[in-house]
């Protein structure tokens, strides 16, 4: 897991010598969930490769949903994870905005109990200077890897070669097996989307990004109405377009989250219904006689 363009489908393709196409820029490869299989020593491994929150073809709540529904129809089955790659570009200079909400939902899709099979994972060491580099992972480590971990997570430096991903899925074939939180709450649980904690953190940052975004509408509405000259009063038309269709796609996300609760309380109450009516056709001979 990880941004778009931190490099995991090149990851994959190095590993496994299947290369269907990677990603070179900011702009998703990946747009489904794809296994690809490989053979690491005398172990069978299956590589899972899954689009990032930030994809450019599908909204984070799609993305959410269809590693939900993967995690839980393989937990289902008895298939467990020898380790989460999260991957992170060395090359980015901070760690702000999108990537900081995105690690948040991964961690509450984790759960505390599934941190030590987490592995963050450090891509494009050829684009920095290694000095550079070293101090940046440092500031990871010490700020906002910092709790992960405490927790059990371990970090490793991927150098985009076929011998540093193997040694990588090495390290992962000797590990236990265990489920994510997400798992559990979705297969065992029975919990809705909504319900879970990753999916009420993407909600929380959904909610976020609608008030900010809200706010620069209202400051360019503002600004329109005082430009001076057409181009200017078409430029600040052009951005609020565009800005009030990112809204509208955000609260529209947020609205399905809510629904996902509404029909399960809906569902809850057929089911409730169906039951009691059928228990009473099963009674009805013996209390009317």
């Amino acid at each position: 897991m990880g941004p778009t363009g931190a490099g995991k489908s090149s990851f994959v393709a190095k590993a496994t010598g299947i290369n269907e196409g990677v990603g070179h820029s900011l702009t998703s490869h990946t747009s489904e969930i794809k296994a690809t299989r490989c053979m690491i020593g005398g172990s069978d491994v299956v590589l899972v490769d899954t689009p990032g929150f930030d994809d450019t073809k599908k909204s984070d709540l799609q993305i959410l949903q269809m590693i939900s529904d993967w995690l839980s129809k393989s937990y289902k089955k008895g298939t467990l994870l020898s380790g989460i790659l999260y991957f992170h570009r060395i090359s980015d200079n901070r760690m702000a905005g999108t990537p900081l909400k995105n690690l948040r939902v991964f961690q509450k899709l984790c759960g505390t109990k599934a941190m030590s099979q987490v592995v963050l994972v450090t891509t494009m060491w050829d684009e920095v200077d290694e000095a550079v580099g070293n101090e940046r992972l440092e500031e990871l480590k010490d700020n906002y890897w910092k709790l992960m971990i405490a927790q059990g997570s371990t970090t490793y430096d991927y150098r985009n070669t076929l011998e540093s991903s193997k040694q990588l899925l090495s390290q992962l074939v000797e590990r236990k097996r265990r489920e994510v939180r997400l798992q559990k709450e979705i297969a065992d649980k029975h919990l809705e989307l909504r319900e879970t904690d990753a999916g009420r953190e993407l909600y929380s940052r959904l909610d976020q990004i609608a008030e900010k975004r809200a706010e620069i509408l209202a400051r360019i509405t503002a600004q329109k109405n005082l430009a001076g000259d057409q181009k200017t009063a078409d430029d600040l038309r052009k951005q609020y377009d565009s800005l009030k269709a990112e809204l509208d796609e955000t609260l529209q996300q947020m609205q399905a989250l809510k629904l996902t609760s509404m029909k399960r309380a809906a569902a809850y109450i057929r089911k409730t219904f169906k039951v009691g009516y059928h228990l009473f056709l099963f009674l009805r001979p013996f209390i009317f006689g």
